[in-house]
């Protein structure tokens, strides 16, 4: 371990590092080894964050560096509370401070906190009430920080530069460190804090306030991240605390702010308008935006939905999913209402839209697009204002004094100010994590990157409903997750070299840990994992380590419990042996369980009183944890006086006394430091104690280990060989009982708990993260999220998302799971002769045995998952090859659509032309080097050429299916209901696209070559997504082959298009424009197309339009004329080799006649 972390620091590259030695292997001890070797000449700091504070290594760092050093290199940061608890009244604060109000009302603060938290213990006072006094402990500290810095910052010490103000702090003012230590945060080499802590601000008094995660601090630093897949979940809090305090009213808040961007040129000071370059892109874009919205959209005018009742939800990815009242009511519309004079919502399920839209005379827009568009122009200020707070900020501290420099923060707001913004907005463009990577040297940025995805978009939630108090307006709540935990992970990994430490952190479950395919696609060559050199060395030294397992001195002992398959009173009897027993046992597991049909919860108890009856029953067993998913309560589905009842039962058909209570239940809380202190000091004593707890409470970082009590017969792993080492001196747990592992994704199927926003945005964040990873088709993710609206509106009745349950991360997050927990066992040299591990069939059946293959494991989980590979039926092989092709495929659809969406650039154009002229070159490749095929191709279990899918929506949703005939796709379709999506097959192959039909044209093949064109399509890894055939190598392919048929007939080499006109056409003569299609024109509706048409030629002042399609797909062979467009059916017959002399000579008129124009 210390020669990995030495290798890594000698590297000393930014970049994301993932150490998964096994529990027990002494990784903080190495970090702190690391640190103690290098701090003295490392110009930057190490940094160790953890979610568990007890896992900061605070003492290891305090033994290594020696007293003085420590004081002097080392900062532990704690949270506002704990600072204030530890230090107020050490830091001897001066008597003229003393005197102040907010003095007094901190110390009354304080007294109060710590008064409760103490009656909490002795359960005086409720949670509640010690959560209030910790707020108000909060607020006291943030009111005298205020006033110290009112009393300090005199006009005389604001003369003075930072340097020589914090030389005066310290000097003059030495309390102040003393009391708020994290002041000088960057004094210290060596800074521990929690992850929470890590995300927050730091106040250092004398010069402004900064969040930490954002400071240049952590620039080139080593940044150790103590169980780093445990802390996903801690970083998803944190930005979802933040959306919901960000919360705002979607169309108020759009109508101020596109206002100041429409009247950009009467009513922004000069000043403002000297801080933009000249022709600046980015503020005509938005500036465009704007008055669409507007003119369009009308956000001037109330928005209403007559006749909603309920709460009717949008959910944004990158797309819409609706939870609408009526299940079936799926599209929403928006109309300027002309009699009302607002804009009108109207919510239709398929059949009302084909009666009811064409009812309504003005234009209707879909509410997806207005809100999508909406949404959209908020980003682009959001950008925007920073961009120019950023350049406010250069242009003020170029000629300002020291005093009167300004933040970023500062700038910002002066942005805001200017634009007259709420509250609410300012908190909704604040609601960010902000990380600004270091950038390197020689660092190509792939154009072609897929950015559109929940990690880097996040998820946006529109709430619609009508209140009592807003008659004439439906309110939209707009709720945007700004960015995921793997966004700022990656951020964190190219600002700094991080350093994940988790026996656990390559289990590759979205679930219980960061999305390392996003990682990995990310990051590239800057994320790690443990070489095979370094592998197989930590593998043999590990190995020798544990030897005594392998000799058989330590045997680990595994038993499965398991009554599922046994009626209640057959499994009653499994337990107990007295026959009263059995009776009375009955009576209390059937007592108050009447919704329990499967008597489930019932053989959850028994199997608890299992465990604890192997534990009595063996006298070699001395500690013993017991592990479920849940915690013993005095209410609910686990209740711990039916356990005392059952266990007292135990100990009376055991002989060890009726109301001998052996048993203790740790919990999580504000009590569980002390509750755990005093079972390890139980047990130090040589008490025999089984410890019965959940798998969240113990599972990740809780060092279970106590002090070697006296006279065991006991077996040290190195015979004592290095008396320093602490773990010489522990000793770990005899057994574990390990539960079912339940409620996996948060569960919609509880009707007692509530179910709220923060719980939904939890459960959104884990289905799409399922997405993500190729886990879920596009329908089954719907699905998903609407169950989870559906929840949120009707708390009280279950919900159902079973089809979940066959996701490999599920499956993997169990595994985790049960690593974790059984590493409870591995924390110490002193064991117990013979390891005890009892199991439920559950355990036995989710363990996925494959890690034995990769992950470095202690003895007893690999004796446990070799029990578990020789009993597992009907193991689950998972095969999501074309749920990622479909995911691929809809990535591939809003990049492209992004790029025809805006202005074009020629930097745009270039790289247009660049995925037209690789799919062109490649429709099937076996290089996935190129950053076109690595992105957006797809590729099967086996090589191809040809495959089938099913699109809807323009390519919004596709289903991909390899290696089937059509006839076969249409049976899968039939088989899961789905006929009416049997029209929507399509297939990608060199037969549909006509290539060879094409290539007969004389010369054309030639042409292709000379290009390095594909001919054909070869059979090989990889293949044009469905999106790519169809919107780009179809389009290219047809503007070529038009292109070169009309030279060669006609003699006429057709023009390309101006940045302005690009995409609206493709080539271009004087004033008549050209569009060579090989797809279905007549798929679309006429007279839509007719208007988009003419509108285009209107915006580029074009005269004509000539619509030529290569083949005439509807066998129609009829030229279409009308004043300003000609649509000619094909220009090939169908065999290829000739043209259609009809369709040249239409096109030469056409040209003659408007040559001069």
């Amino acid at each position: 371990m210390k020669e990995l972390l030495d290798k890594i620091f000698d590297q000393r590259s930014n970049g994301l590092y993932f150490v998964n030695t096994p529990t027990g292997y002494a990784k903080s001890y190495s970090a702190v080894q690391l640190m103690k070797n290098n701090y003295k000449k490392f110009d930057k700091h190490f940094i160790f964050i953890t979610n568990n504070l007890n896992n900061l290594p605070m003492e290891d760092l305090k033994n290594a560096l020696g007293e003085d050093e420590y004081k002097a290199n080392v900062l532990r940061v704690e949270s506002v509370v704990d600072n204030i608890v530890h230090h107020f009244y050490e830091a001897h604060i001066p008597d003229e401070f003393q005197d102040l109000d907010s003095y007094r009302n901190l110390k009354r603060s304080l007294d109060i906190y710590k008064h409760f938290q103490k009656e909490f213990k002795n359960r005086n006072v409720t949670l509640e009430m010690l959560q209030k006094s910790q707020e108000d402990l909060v607020s006291a500290d943030t009111k005298f920080r205020k006033e110290v810095r009112n009393k300090l910052m005199t006009a005389e010490f604001k003369k003075k530069n930072v340097d020589d103000r914090k030389k005066d702090m310290k000097a003059l003012h030495s309390w102040l460190s003393v009391l708020y230590p994290a002041m000088f945060i960057e004094d210290y080499k060596i800074i521990c804090m929690s992850v929470k802590r890590f995300f927050t601000s730091i106040d250092p008094i004398y010069k402004k306030m900064y969040k930490f995660s954002e400071s240049e601090i952590i620039n080139d630093s080593i940044l150790f991240i103590d169980e780093v897949d445990a802390t996903k979940n801690e970083i998803n809090d944190i930005i979802i605390e933040s959306s919901l305090s960000s919360t705002v009213d979607l169309i108020p808040m759009v109508y101020r702010i596109t206002s100041p961007f429409i009247h950009w040129e009467d009513n922004t000071p000069k000043d403002v308008k000297d801080l933009v370059p000249e022709n600046d892109s980015q503020l005509k874009d938005i500036r465009k935006k704007a008055l669409k919205i507007r003119n369009k959209y009308h956000d001037e005018l109330p928005y209403y939905c007559p006749g909603i009742k309920n709460r009717n939800f949008l959910m944004s990815d990158s797309t819409f999913h609706a939870s609408f009242d009526g299940l079936s009511k799926k599209r929403a519309y928006v109309y300027y209402d002309e009699e009302h004079n607002r804009m009108t919502i109207k919510i239709f399920d398929s059949e009302e839209r084909k009666k009811e839209l064409p009812k309504i005379s003005s234009e209707v827009y879909s509410l997806f697009s207005i809100i999508g568009e909406m949404s959209n122009f908020l980003v682009s200020v959001k950008r925007y204002i920073k961009k120019l707070g950023s350049a406010h900020k250069n242009d003020k501290n170029l000629k300002a004094e020291e005093d009167d420099l300004i933040n970023d923060e500062e700038a910002v707001r002066s942005i805001y100010h200017l634009f007259k913004l709420s509250d609410p907005d300012i908190s909704y463009i604040d609601n960010d994590i902000n990380i600004q990577p270091v950038m390197k040297v020689n660092k190509t940025k792939n154009e072609f990157k897929k950015t559109n995805n929940y990690y880097n978009r996040g998820i946006r939630s529109f709430e619609f409903t009508n209140k009592k108090d807003s008659g004439f307006n439906t309110t939209f709540h707009y709720m945007h997750l700004i960015k995921s935990a793997e966004c700022i992970l990656a951020m964190l990994a190219k600002k700094a070299t991080v350093i994940g430490l988790s026996a656990t952190c390559n289990i590759d479950s979205v679930l219980s840990n960061y999305s390392l395919k996003y990682l990995k696609e990310t990051l590239e060559d800057d994320f790690h994992i443990i070489e095979e050199e370094d592998h197989q060395r930590i593998q043999d030294t590990y190995s020798l380590l544990n030897e005594k397992y392998e000799t058989g001195e330590i045997q680990v002992k595994v038993e499965e419990i398991d009554y599922h398959n046994e009626n209640l009173k057959e499994a009653i009897r499994l337990v107990f042996s007295d026959s009263k027993h059995q009776n009375e046992v009955y009576k209390i597991l059937t007592q108050d369980m009447y919704a329990d049909k499967r008597g489930y919860y019932a053989k959850r108890y028994l199997m608890v009183a299992q465990a604890y009856r192997y534990f009595v029953s063996h006298k070699d067993i001395h500690s013993f944890l017991c592990l479920n998913n849940a915690l013993p309560k005095e209410t609910g589905n686990l209740r711990l006086l039916k356990l005392k009842e059952l266990f007292r039962l135990v100990n009376i058909e055991c002989g060890v006394g009726e109301n001998k209570k052996n048993y203790i239940v740790l919990k999580s809380g504000a009590t569980f430091d002390e509750d755990k202190e005093k079972i390890l000091k139980s047990l130090k004593e040589g008490k025999k104690i089984f410890v019965i707890s959940a798998y969240a409470t113990i599972g990740a970082g809780q060092n279970m280990a106590y002090d070697l009590p006296k006279g065991l017969d006991t077996i040290n792993l190195t015979d004592f060989a290095n008396k320093k080492d602490g773990r010489n001196k522990k000793k770990d747990f005899d057994g574990i009982f390990l539960g079912d592992i339940t409620n996996v994704i948060t569960n919609l199927y509880d009707t007692e708990s509530g179910f709220k926003e923060e719980d939904l945005l939890h459960y959104l964040i884990e289905v799409e993260n399922l997405y993500e990873n190729n886990e879920l088709d596009h329908r089954t993710l719907s699905k998903c999220i609407s169950a989870g609206y559906e929840k949120l509106k009707n708390p009280k009745e279950k919900g159902f998302n079973t089809e979940l349950k066959g996701c490999r991360s599920i499956r993997l997050f169990k595994t985790k799971q049960i690593i974790q927990a059984v590493g409870r066992l591995s924390r110490s040299f002193n064991k117990n002769k013979v390891i005890h591990i009892l199991v439920t069939r559950d355990i036995v059946n989710s363990f996925d045995t494959s890690i034995l293959e990769t992950e470095i494991l202690s003895p007893e989980t690999i004796k446990l998952a070799e029990y578990a590979k020789e009993r597992q039926e009907d193991v689950p092989v998972y095969d999501y090859v074309e749920n990622e092709a479909s995911h691929i495929s809809s990535s591939g659809k809003f990049y492209i659509y992004e790029l025809l969406s805006g202005d074009w650039t020629s930097q745009q154009i270039q790289r247009y032309k660049r995925l037209g002229e690789t799919c062109l070159k490649h429709p099937t490749i076996s290089n996935k080097d190129d950053e076109i095929v690595k992105e957006y191709y797809i590729h099967s279990s086996e090589p191809m050429n040809k495959y089938y899918f099913v699109g809807e929506h323009d390519f919004e949703y596709t289903d991909v299916y390899f290696n089937e005939s059509k006839e076969e796709v249409i049976v899968r379709l039939q088989n899961k209901k789905d006929s009416e999506r049997i029209k929507h097959i399509y297939e990608v192959s060199e037969e549909n696209a006509r290539l060879s039909k094409m290539l007969n044209y004389p010369g054309l093949r030639e042409e292709f070559v000379k290009h390095k064109y594909a001919t054909r399509f070869e059979v090989n890894d990889y293949m044009l997504s469905p999106v790519l055939y169809q919107n780009i190598y179809k389009g290219r392919l047809g503007e070529f082959v038009g292109h070169f048929i009309i030279k060669k007939e006609l003699g006429i080499d057709l023009d390309e298009l101006k940045p302005n006109e690009y995409e609206r056409f493709d080539y271009k003569r004087g004033k008549v424009y050209i569009d060579l299609k090989h797809w279905r024109y007549s798929n679309f509706d006429s007279k839509k197309m007719t208007k988009k048409i003419i509108d285009k030629l209107d915006e580029i002042g074009g005269e004509k339009a000539i619509i030529i399609n290569i083949f005439d797909e509807n066998k129609s062979d009829k030229i279409i004329e009308s004043p300003r467009i000609i649509e000619i059916p094909s220009l090939l017959e169908e065999d290829g080799f000739h043209v259609n002399r009809e369709a040249i000579n239409k096109i030469r008129m056409c040209l003659e006649e408007y040559k001069d124009d």
